[in-house]
């Protein structure tokens, strides 16, 4: 049997890595779930450090999944942009819950989200409804535990000069995918 080093192994399991990668922010997704059942403001550090831990998640399956030598698809790699979209509303629903942000408007802001993306299935329309919902953690930490506000800043640039380059690509594919509409 060869020896295989470290970096070696992580290149060959790339894909799977980057799919216990996935599950797991769908895992953290139905803990802030379990959150928002509570309904306690509270819970509000909690839940932005999971939203942190998931979207750190995010960024490491991507680049998991493009060093992957054999370019393998699996379900759960399909459906990753499905498990960002449940990670960002089950954020909402413990805003909701938990009443930092009045019910209504927001049960029919989502309404409206879904029907839209059932009509037009397009990722950059769903990611147009998804963005001010994914601003309201980092919001609510600023108003409520101004140290999550700033720890969640810091991630983000952290998470933006690891990543510029990706970065620049997503938001040019947004941007493309906007304009074919």
């Amino acid at each position: 049997m060869k020896y295989v080093g470290f970096r070696e192994w992580i290149i060959v399991n790339a894909k799977s890595i980057a799919d216990v990668l996935t599950s797991t922010r769908l895992t953290l997704a139905f803990f802030i779930i379990i959150c928002a059942l509570f309904a306690d403001p509270s819970l509000l550090p909690v839940v932005v450090a999971l939203t942190l831990i998931a979207w750190t998640t995010d960024v490491l399956d991507g680049n998991m999944a493009r060093r992957d030598p054999a370019g393998r698809k699996t379900w759960i790699g399909d459906n990753d942009f499905a498990v960002d979209m449940i990670l960002i509303y089950s954020g909402l629903l413990y805003f909701i819950t938990a009443g930092f942000l009045p019910f209504w408007p927001f049960f029919f802001y989502g309404i409206i989200a879904a029907a839209t993306a059932i009509i037009w299935t397009k990722q950059s329309v769903m990611m147009a409804f998804a963005a001010p919902i994914a601003a309201v953690p980092i919001i609510f930490s600023f108003i409520n535990s101004p140290l999550w506000g700033w720890v969640f800043i810091g991630w983000i640039i952290s998470a933006l000069i690891i990543n510029w380059s990706r970065f620049k690509d997503v938001v040019g594919g947004f941007i493309k995918d906007v304009e074919e509409n």
